[in-house]
């Protein structure tokens, strides 16, 4: 009997002392409460994804990222904070264009996409190779743009400009505000 009253005097001691722990670390003081704020928390997070766009059967777009972060709210958006790598395939079913950047946020609402931080877009028809700091990509008026400076490379030639516009398959563009055009023969 003197055992299980010595258990019942240990457990009783435990629950005595846990409790202690649970009324000194708890606070009922409003003010020393923060309140955690969800309205900038994703709603989804994706890792390591690789997503492909079709219509009718025909893929058009590859999208791969480390991370993908959806919020909802008033101003919806798609963020890719560790970067993106775009691929856009023609009508051969071939990768026909394609552009990475480093950070990367789409806004739903209003069908823009911007793109930052060592841009680069590969026209693999043309050979043309564009190298800027920021792009955005308005979906509604199937146009990309920029309006800071840029390098375009194709072959052995190099034209550096301030801004350019282009249809959204990067298949006229022109670049604005010319400093100049280098060219070489190897």
């Amino acid at each position: 009997m003197k055992y299980f009253a010595c258990i019942r005097t240990q457990t009783r001691l435990l629950l005595l002392v846990a409790g202690v722990f649970v009324f000194i670390g708890c606070s009922n003081d409003m003010e020393e409460i923060q309140f955690f704020d969800q309205s900038d928390m994703p709603v989804q997070v994706v890792k390591d994804s690789e997503i492909i766009q079709s219509k009718k059967g025909n893929v058009q777009l590859r999208l791969i990222a480390s991370i993908i972060n959806v919020y909802d709210g008033e101003e919806s958006k798609t963020e890719y904070p560790e970067g993106i790598y775009l691929e856009f395939f023609n009508k051969d079913k071939e990768v026909s264009t394609s552009l990475s950047a480093k950070y990367a946020v789409s806004y739903d609402s209003k069908k823009i996409m911007e793109a930052r931080n060592n841009v680069v877009i590969i026209d693999y028809d043309s050979g043309d190779t564009t190298y800027m700091e920021s792009l955005i990509w308005d979906k509604k008026e199937k146009k990309i743009y920029s309006d800071k400076p840029l390098k375009s490379v194709n072959g052995s030639r190099v034209t550096y400009g301030d801004g350019f516009e282009s249809d959204e398959n990067f298949k006229n563009p022109q670049i604005f505000h010319q400093r100049g055009t280098l060219e070489w023969n190897e």
